[in-house]
C-alpha cells in the first residue's frame, strides 16, 4: 500500500456525475495540504515510462543505471527500533542485497521507502524510491508493481501526466492493480478533475477496501463539500487500521484537521490523543496537534509542537508557525528571525528541486511580504481548478490590488463548497474590495462562526473587518454581487453506511 502525493485538488465546475458509494473510498495522502506540495519536480520527459524504460532495461538506450551497491549504499541505514518503517527499510535493503537478480527485492524495498518518507516528510526518499523501482524494472521490463511505484514517484513530485503514464502502463499488465488506481485517482485529484478522481476511487475500493482507499475517498468528500460523510470514512479508516502504525497517525491528523476547520476544537484534541500519547513523531500529527493548541490558545504547547516539528530538518509550517507566535506576542524581531528562514528554505528547495510555489505564495500574502514574487508563484497554476491553489491565486491577486483577477479565481475556489473558514475570509475580503458588501458579511461572518481561530493573525483582521461593515462604517453604494452567496454544501452521496 504505496502512500500517496500529497493531495489538495482541484474542483470541476460540474456536478458530481455518479454518486459515490460512501463506504467504498478515501484518500490516504503524504501529508496536509500544503506540506503535499513540497515535492520535487523533475522534467516529464525524463520519467514517461517509455524514456524511462528504455534508459534502464535491457536493450534500451544503453544509459549508464547505478550498481545494486550503490543503490543501497545511498540509503540512510540507521537503526531506529521505535520506527517501524525504518525497521522495514532494513528488512529490504538485506532482502535486496541476499537476492539482486529479483525484481520483486527491489520492489518490495522501494515499497517501504515509499512508507519511510510518508512517516518522515523526507523529499530524499523519492530518489531512493525511484531507483530501486527502477532498477526492478531493468531486471523485469513488465513489471506492474514497479510500474506503480514509478507512477507514485512522478506523481508525487506532481508531474502528473508521468504518473498517468505509468499507472496505465501498469493496468494494462495488471488491470487489477488497486495502486494504480490510487495514482489515477490522486493525479486527477490534484489536477482538479474530481469527477474522474471519484471514479479512480471508486475502482480501487471495489478491488480493496481498506484504510488506504477510504481515507483517500473521506479528504476527496470533504475537498467536494460533503464535511459530515467525509468525517465519517475517515474515522471508518482509522478504525480499519493499517500494516504501519503511521498510517493510523496520518488519517489521525487529517480528521483532527477537519474538525479543526469545523471549529470543533475538543474532538480534534481527542482524535489526536491516541496518537500524542505514544509520543508520535509524525509531522502531520505534530502540526495538526500545534494548530488545535494555537486555536485554544496554548501558545506554549503549539512553540513545542513546532519546535518538534524543526528537529531533524527545517519546516515550513513550524517556522512560520513559530514566527506567528511572536508577532502575536508583539515581538515583532522575533518573528522576522523565523519568517527570514521561511525564506531561505524556500531558496534551499529551489535550489534542490522541491516544488513549495504555492505554500510560498501564501506565506507571502499572509505576511505582506514580496507581494510581486508571490503572484509570480501563484501565476505558476493560473488556470488551475484546484480549490487550494485557486484560493491562494485569489489571496495573492488581492494583495496585489488586482480584484478583477481575485474575484475570477475566487469563484473556482468556491466551486466546491469546500468548508474552510480561511476560504471565506478571502472571499469576504475580496468582496468587500470590489464593494459587494453584502457577500462581505456573509462569507465573513461564516468564517468566523465557523471557527474564530481560522487564524491566529488573519482571524483577528476578519473580526475587524466585519464589524466595520456591520456597524456601518465602511458603508457604501451598493454594488452588484461579485461572488456566490456564502454557504455551506454538500457533494451528493449515495449509499452512505458507517
Amino acid at each position: 500500500m504505496k502512500p500517496m502525493s500529497p493531495i489538495d485538488a482541484a474542483p470541476s465546475q460540474s456536478p458530481r456525475r455518479n454518486g459515490l458509494r460512501i463506504a467504498a473510498v478515501a484518500v490516504c495522502l503524504t501529508g496536509a495540504f500544503f506540506a503535499a506540495r513540497a515535492l520535487r519536480e523533475t522534467p516529464a520527459a525524463k520519467n514517461t515510462p517509455d524514456a524511462v524504460v528504455a534508459a534502464t532495461v535491457p536493450g534500451g538506450s544503453g544509459a549508464k543505471a547505478e550498481s545494486p551497491e550503490e543503490i543501497l549504499a545511498a540509503i540512510p541505514a540507521e537503526v531506529d527500533a521505535a520506527s517501524a518503517s525504518q525497521s522495514a527499510v532494513l528488512e529490504g535493503m538485506a532482502k535486496a542485497r541476499k537476492s539482486p537478480e529479483k525484481a520483486k527485492s527491489w520492489v518490495v524495498l522501494g515499497d517501504v521507502l515509499a512508507q519511510r518518507l510518508r512517516d518522515t516528510a523526507d523529499q530524499r526518499y523519492y530518489d531512493y524510491a525511484e531507483k530501486a523501482y527502477l532498477h526492478a524494472l531493468s531486471l523485469q521490463a513488465d513489471d506492474a508493481d514497479a510500474m506503480s511505484g514509478m507512477a507514485w514517484v512522478t506523481g508525487g513530485r506532481h508531474v502528473f501526466d508521468a504518473s498517468m503514464d505509468w499507472a496505465h502502463k501498469a493496468l494494462a499488465i495488471a488491470p487489477g492493480s488497486a495502486d494504480s488506481y490510487a495514482m489515477l485517482g490522486d493525479a486527477h485529484l490534484e489536477l482538479g478533475d474530481y469527477d474522474a478522481a471519484y471514479d479512480d476511487y471508486q475502482k480501487m475500493m471495489d478491488l480493496r477496501p481498506d484504510l488506504s482507499s477510504w481515507s483517500r475517498g473521506a479528504y476527496l468528500l470533504w475537498i467536494t463539500g460533503d464535511e459530515n460523510k467525509a468525517q465519517d470514512l475517515m474515522e471508518k479508516a482509522i478504525r480499519a487500521g493499517g500494516p504501519f502504525a503511521e498510517n493510523t497517525a496520518w488519517c489521525r491528523a487529517k480528521l483532527a484537521t477537519m474538525h479543526l476547520h469545523a471549529g470543533a476544537f475538543a474532538a480534534a484534541a481527542q482524535v489526536l490523543e491516541p496518537s500524542l500519547k505514544e509520543r508520535s513523531k509524525n509531522p502531520h500529527v505534530l502540526l495538526a496537534a500545534a494548530k488545535v493548541a494555537v486555536a485554544t490558545r496554548s501558545f506554549d504547547v503549539a512553540e513545542g509542537y513546532y519546535k518538534l516539528l524543526n528537529e531533524k530538518a527545517p519546516n515550513h509550517d513550524a517556522l512560520a508557525g513559530l514566527g506567528d507566535l511572536r508577532a502575536a506576542k508583539g515581538d515583532l524581531a522575533g518573528a522576522e528571525k523565523y519568517y527570514v528562514q521561511v525564506e531561505e528554505l524556500h531558496a534551499a528547495h529551489l535550489k534542490s528541486g522541491v516544488h513549495d510555489h504555492a505554500q510560498m505564495a501564501k506565506f507571502l500574502a499572509d505576511h505582506d511580504r514580496n507581494l510581486v514574487e508571490a503572484v509570480r508563484l501563484a501565476e505558476q497554476h493560473k488556470l488551475t481548478n484546484n480549490v487550494v491553489e485557486a484560493d491562494v491565486l485569489a489571496w495573492v491577486y488581492f494583495k496585489n490590488g488586482e480584484n478583477a483577477k481575485a474575484i475570477e479565481a475566487m469563484k473556482r475556489a468556491l466551486s466546491r463548497k469546500t468548508p474552510d473558514p480561511e476560504m471565506h475570509y478571502h472571499a469576504g475580503m475580496i468582496a468587500a474590495a470590489a464593494g459587494d458588501l453584502n457577500a462581505a458579511r456573509r462569507h465573513l461572518e461564516l468564517a468566523v462562526s465557523t471557527n474564530p481561530e481560522f487564524s491566529l493573525l488573519q482571524g483577528p483582521i476578519a473580526r475587524k473587518k466585519l464589524e466595520a461593515l456591520s456597524d456601518g462604517s465602511e458603508a457604501g453604494l451598493a454594488k452588484p454581487p461579485v461572488l456566490p452567496a456564502a454557504e455551506s454544501g454538500h457533494a451528493e452521496v449515495t449509499g452512505a453506511e458507517r
